[in-house]
């Protein structure tokens, strides 16, 4: 992820080698092979019927990753925002999940412990919404939000590398959860075209539809200012739909409180 963070953000890369230079960094293959098994898992439970054992090494990366990942694609349940925060909060929080240590959190070196395995997991949920734009009731700028204060540690939520760590910290008490402020601002974060899709989505995954995820990867590039206008647009359709219920709501209020003045008297 250093390589490839460098690669995007440095301005001075030469136009005619970013493709090989971005091939180099076998960022994208390493997604591809993440999703891979992640449908293999998927499409062998819902297709044969099957229970599947899935364990790394360890149990918290790429059992993390690919378990969590199969759970998005068979259950639509975590295709919703509430369902996404939940699926985090077991999978990754819960289970222990080392963030303070795959991502060097309170330290300026990277150590050997660094490996942006929660990252790559989000990148994974943004290429199967490009499969699936309008099958997942929450937007990609609620995965860059995730992963913009994965590494600020403004809130408490992927804070230290385990449960007992962050119940000694106290971080529940002494930090705001990231799901409040989602929460609280969900609009922000909500599909518009959204539509509920029942069942599994097994989407085909290959090398020629693995694309780089810019608004994560460009956002801190010194002259890319990515815009999408069909979402802003989208947004303020939303907005002004949102306004309009109110004003419904309020001239409906005002009728049946006149209905009731009129006919007491």
């Amino acid at each position: 992820t250093q390589s490839t963070g460098e690669l995007v953000t440095s301005p001075n890369i030469e136009e005619s080698k970013w493709l090989s230079n971005l091939e180099s960094t076998k960022w994208l293959q390493h997604i591809q092979l993440i999703l891979q098994e992640a449908v293999k898992v998927a499409s062998i439970i819902e297709n044969k019927k099957s229970s599947v054992v899935v364990h790394c090494s360890d149990g918290w990366d790429r059992t993390s990753q690919v378990c969590s990942l199969a759970m998005l694609l068979l259950d639509p349940y975590y295709r919703t925002l509430q369902g996404f925060e939940v699926l985090i909060e077991k999978e990754w929080v819960s289970m222990g999940h080392q963030f303070q240590a795959r991502h060097c959190h309170g330290t300026q070196e990277i150590t050997n412990d660094y490996s942006p395995i929660f990252m790559q997991w989000l990148d994974c949920v943004w290429q199967i919404m490009q499969h699936y734009p309008y099958s997942f009731q929450f937007n990609k700028y609620l995965l860059t939000f995730i992963g913009q204060h994965l590494y600020s540690c403004l809130y408490g939520t992927f804070l230290y590398d385990s449960e007992r760590l962050r119940r000694d910290m106290e971080v529940k008490t002494k930090t705001q959860s990231l799901w409040s402020y989602v929460n609280s601002f969900s609009t922000e974060f909500l599909n518009p075209l959204y539509k509920e899709r029942l069942g599994c989505i097994l989407p085909m995954i290959s090398m020629r539809t693995i694309r780089l995820w810019r608004e994560n990867w460009m956002a801190y590039h010194p002259f890319y200012r990515f815009q999408d206008p069909l979402f802003e647009r989208l947004m303020e359709l939303v907005h002004l739909r949102e306004k309009i219920q109110s004003n419904c709501d309020e001239l409906r209020a005002r009728h049946q409180t006149t209905v009731k003045i009129a006919v007491s008297s």
